[in-house]
C-alpha cells in the first residue's frame, strides 16, 4: 500500500471522527439548552384524556440536579384522590424521560411553545392508558422574586 493511501485513509477516519465529536457536542449542546428550560414549577389539567371519566390536574416541580416532585389530585366518578410522586427526569436525543421510582418509564415527545408552555406528547408509558394520542401542555408557574 502507498503512503498517500495510508495517508488518505488517516485523514479520512480522523475527518470522521471530528464530524461525529461535532454532532454529538451539537445534540448534547441542545438538550443542556432544553434542559434549562424545563426547570420550574408547571402547572396542567386535562378531563377524558389519558382515560375517559378521569381529570387530572397537577404541580410538578422540576429541579436542576434531575429530580422532580409531582402532586396530582384526580376526579373519577366523583371521588377525589390525591397523590404525590418524585422521581428523575432527563432530555435525550430530543425526547423528555420522566422516571419514576417504581422503576417505570414514561417518554414524551414535546414541543417548548413559548417561554411557560411545553406542550407533550406520550411516545411509551410506563402506566397503562386507554388513549394512545395522550398528550398535554404544561403551563409555568411564574413568582413575583424570580
Amino acid at each position: 500500500m502507498s503512503l498517500n493511501i495510508i495517508i488518505m485513509k488517516k485523514t479520512l477516519v480522523f475527518v470522521v471522527l471530528i464530524s461525529l465529536l461535532t454532532v454529538s457536542f451539537t445534540i448534547v449542546k441542545e438538550n443542556k439548552k432544553d434542559e434549562k428550560k424545563f426547570v420550574g414549577s408547571w402547572i396542567g389539567s386535562e378531563k377524558d384524556n389519558q382515560r375517559e371519566g378521569l381529570t387530572k390536574h397537577w404541580v410538578q416541580n422540576r429541579y436542576k440536579d434531575g429530580t422532580y416532585i409531582l402532586m396530582f389530585t384526580t376526579i373519577e366518578n366523583c371521588e377525589v384522590d390525591h397523590m404525590v410522586e418524585r422521581g428523575k427526569w432527563s432530555i435525550k436525543d430530543g425526547l423528555f424521560y420522566e422516571y419514576h421510582n417504581d422503576g417505570k418509564t414514561d417518554i414524551y415527545n414535546y414541543e417548548i411553545i413559548d417561554d411557560n408552555h411545553i406542550k407533550f406528547k406520550a411516545k411509551q408509558m410506563g402506566i397503562e392508558q386507554n388513549n394512545e394520542q395522550y398528550e398535554f401542555i404544561d403551563t409555568k408557574l411564574e413568582y413575583e422574586n424570580e
